[in-house]
């Protein structure tokens, strides 16, 4: 070991020495006051520490450190193959790039110092010139990412982690953009699309045809977000005009539907998978469409993310996550969804949709109380086709400490400051404490349903998920108190620029390589030849009459509807009503505290427990791992007794109606919170509704009776088609809109429509564009099957 690094070992000891000397003044657990915040910060700085000083001394100059063998893991040498190694591996000390910016954000100046130093001793020449093929996007978001980041800090006065001239030179910035340099001849391509890997000394030579030519849409296209922001600290335009081609290249490879396949051939322009959703191949790509139009101040890269949230939303949109769907048709392709769909949340927050941000991140907290982490594929409906996986909801059962919920759950904190969220923290603080810290490290779970550990700690362990955590222990965070416009990428390195480097580049910024000014200008004439080659299809009109998505059980067979078997929710185990606790006494007693909003307010808090109940089963191992919204400290403290109900579950059927109209989308326009208002019904839409019979219970828990039920109009003013089958629906079934677009209804809201564009009249019903199976009653109501919509109005 060299002097230097027993030297930061020293320190480290010598400083928790003195943090334990010091004491915090005693505080009530959950109280969550200044105090408690505080003693949390610290612990979870303590595990940084831990895990840093275990890497430097049994890993480093390697890229990871097992925390179980205390060992260095390097590359695997004798398996070129083994790509999910080697890809993120590359021999450049990946976990001490990745966890400068972490030691920044702690605010300890003295170890960041030591760290900058150490990185220029094991990179006396700025370069890597390392004979090893890696992952392009990887390599961008941590090494190239962390050494911007950390060059910000080093030069940032305003920042604790400030280095003056005479300590810094600025060589991190020369080893990113030697690292970028080498990064790009993957973009060397004829469409200008990236290809996925590259040798760091060879370039794309020596790597098999097979390892380059499929590439997913992240890949291809996030890159744009660390070579722009390099291109602003180095006035050299290459690195942004390079991988903001790519990105925008991607983006018109869009659906009709503006949904993306996730994978493609960058040289053939071939779709490996025509699968969309928000998750692992494809995340990013929405991420830095949102994060660079914020912190590059950039209109087309906004309109870009609205639009495909807006096809999200209206395509992917649950209740509780977002789905895979099939990108031209905007079905459900998978019955799973994956850990790394959790980061979403976060990115709403940014966005202002901290609602549904709020309701999504749920679903992650239900996977961490059922599982003790976020299995990397979870199952929302069983394989009823498939005996042999039936019985397991984990097709991929691994959690290697992914932050993407404690990502989320920090931002939806610095949005809400709900004390919900920092109970989840306080929880998955004693995870780490208890249950992933290992000998030499933090071990990930091999196999959630087991409990059996990982002999691995990856970068992201340091660089986000701890980070994160601290961050939302930490009230007075530099970076809270920050004028600066702080963007966190992907990889939690923060980002900002001064108004003084924006208009320098702006002014004086230039690309002085040929090689890639010559290559963007052939990319382009390619581009051109391509599309003057396709033979354009216009897309058909027709309607789609259905698309059934059955959300809950029990339609009966002579009902109009039939659900698909497929599809069907049915409960095959029974579901614990007890979920709900009963009011402390206390309470009761007039002891009144500030409650959580969340827990005291969402009366649905539990409905995932319920739906899902089939496939979010605890492992036997976690039989006493309570769920963190009931425990007891944090339920006495933070439930508020006036509010603190479930909400009778909803007995009723639930199902999509897509419509695919000619003619561009145009958003709803809302009113008052409780009208959605659509000028015309033109695009895609998607409409769901909630069939209520009599006794029935609807979503908002709500009993219905007889009597709505025989009093509505249920005869067509547009055609006699209802008239021959009034009788059979004289009181039987009514249906209610609960959301359009992804848009949801409030329990007294309604949906107005311009009538003319869904509604055809008697002799004119041979249109193809628009369905005769809809009409309207004299209450101006649509009908749907002769049934009426009562919260869908016809203008």
């Amino acid at each position: 070991m060299s002097i230097r690094i027993r030297l930061i070992l020293l320190f480290s000891l010598l400083s928790g020495f003195v943090k334990a000397l010091q004491t915090t003044p005693p505080f009530k657990e959950y109280s969550f006051n200044k105090y408690e915040l505080e003693s949390y910060k610290e612990q979870v700085q303590n595990l940084i520490y831990y895990g840093l000083d275990n890497y430097l001394h049994y890993g480093y100059p390697y890229d990871e450190v097992k925390p179980i063998s205390c060992i260095p893991k390097s590359r695997n040498f004798e398996n070129a193959g083994d790509l999910p190694t080697n890809d993120v591996l590359g021999n450049f000390t990946t976990t001490l790039i990745d966890s400068l910016t972490t030691v920044a954000i702690i605010g300890d100046k003295q170890k960041f110092k030591e760290l900058v130093t150490l990185m220029k001793d094991t990179y006396p020449n700025s370069n890597f010139n390392i004979p090893a093929t890696i992952q392009v996007f990887e390599t961008t978001i941590r090494v190239v990412g962390g050494l911007i980041s950390a060059h910000l800090y080093a030069t940032d006065p305003s920042k604790k982690a400030y280095m003056n001239p005479e300590e810094y030179d600025g060589f991190l910035l020369t080893l990113a953009s030697d690292m970028a340099d080498r990064l790009l001849p993957a973009y060397l391509t004829s469409t200008g699309l990236p290809v996925s890997r590259v040798n760091l000394r060879y370039k794309t030579g020596r790597i098999p045809h097979d390892q380059l030519y499929e590439n997913n849409v992240a890949a291809m296209a996030s890159p744009m977000f660390e070579f722009t922001m390099l291109s602003y600290l180095t006035g050299d335009s290459k690195y942004e005009q390079v991988t903001r081609y790519a990105f925008n290249k991607v983006w018109s490879m869009k659906s009709r539907l503006n949904l993306l396949p996730i994978s493609f051939n960058p040289e053939q322009r071939l779709c490996y998978s025509t699968m969309s959703g928000i998750g692992a191949s494809i995340d990013s790509f929405y991420e830095y469409a949102l994060k660079g139009a914020v912190l590059f101040d950039d209109a087309e890269l906004y309109r870009i993310w609205e639009d495909s949230y807006e096809a999200l939303r209206i395509n992917s949109k649950s209740d509780w996550f977002y789905t895979n769907v099939e990108a031209n048709s905007g079905y459900i392709v998978t019955n799973w969804i994956d850990s790394l769909s959790a980061f979403f949340p976060g990115l709403q927050v940014l966005a202002g949709e901290v609602e549904d941000a709020t309701l999504k991140n749920l679903m992650s907290l239900k996977l961490w109380n059922t599982y003790g982490g976020i299995p990397e594929r979870w199952k929302f409906e069983s394989d009823k086709d498939n005996n042999e996986n039936k019985d397991n909801p984990l097709p991929l059962e691994w959690y290697p400490l992914r932050p993407e919920f404690i990502e989320s759950t920090y931002f939806l904190y610095r949005a809400t400051r709900d004390p919900f969220y920092l109970n989840i923290g306080k929880q998955i603080l004693n995870d780490f404490q208890t249950r992933f810290k290992s000998k030499c490290g933090f071990s990930g779970i091999q196999h959630l349903l087991h409990g059996t550990s990982q002999d691995r700690m990856e970068s992201f362990v340091l660089s986000e998920s701890l980070k994160y955590l601290f961050l939302l222990f930490d009230e007075n965070n530099e970076l809270h108190k920050s004028r600066d416009n702080v963007i966190f990428s992907t990889e939690a390195h923060p980002f900002w620029l001064k108004p003084k480097q924006i208009r320098s580049y702006k002014i004086a910024a230039k690309n002085n390589d040929p090689l890639y000014s010559n290559h963007l200008i052939q990319v382009k004439l390619n581009e051109a030849k391509y599309l003057k080659g396709l033979h354009k299809v216009k897309a058909g009109s027709k309607l789609k009459k259905l698309a059934r998505q059955i959300f809950d059980s029990g339609i009966d067979n002579e009902e109009a509807i039939k659900p698909n078997p497929k599809n069907s929710s049915n409960t095959e185990r029974p579901f614990n009503n007890g979920m709900c606790k009963k009011i402390i006494s206390e309470y009761a007693n007039g002891y009144t505290l500030p409650s959580s909003p969340l827990l005291s307010r969402l009366n649905v808090l539990f409905d995932i427990d319920r739906r899902y109940n089939n496939t979010l089963i605890r492992p036997e191992y976690l039989k006493d791992y309570q769920g963190m919204e009931i425990r007891n400290g944090f339920y006495s403290h933070w439930a508020d007794p006036k509010y603190s109900k479930s909400k009778v579950p909803a007995t009723t059927e639930s199902f999509d109606l897509i419509f695919d109209y000619t003619g561009d989308y145009e958003s709803p326009i809302e009113i008052d919170n409780d009208i959605l208002k659509c000028k015309s019904f033109n695009g895609r839409r998607k409409l769901r509704l909630e069939r209520v019979r009599p006794g029935t219970v609807d979503t908002f828990g709500n009993r219905y009776s007889f009597e709505p039920f025989i009093e509505l109009d249920r005869k067509d003013v547009t055609k006699k088609t209802c008239d021959k089958v009034d009788e059979l629906y004289s009181s039987a079934v009514l249906y209610r809109a609960a959301m359009l677009d992804g848009i949801p209804l409030s329990e007294n809201g309604s949906i107005h429509i311009n009538k003319s564009a869904i509604i055809v009249h008697e002799g004119n019903d041979t249109t193809d564009d628009i369905d005769i199976s809809l009409g309207m009653n004299r209450n101006n109501q649509l009908l749907f099957g002769c049934i009426p919509v009562v919260n869908i109005f016809l203008e």
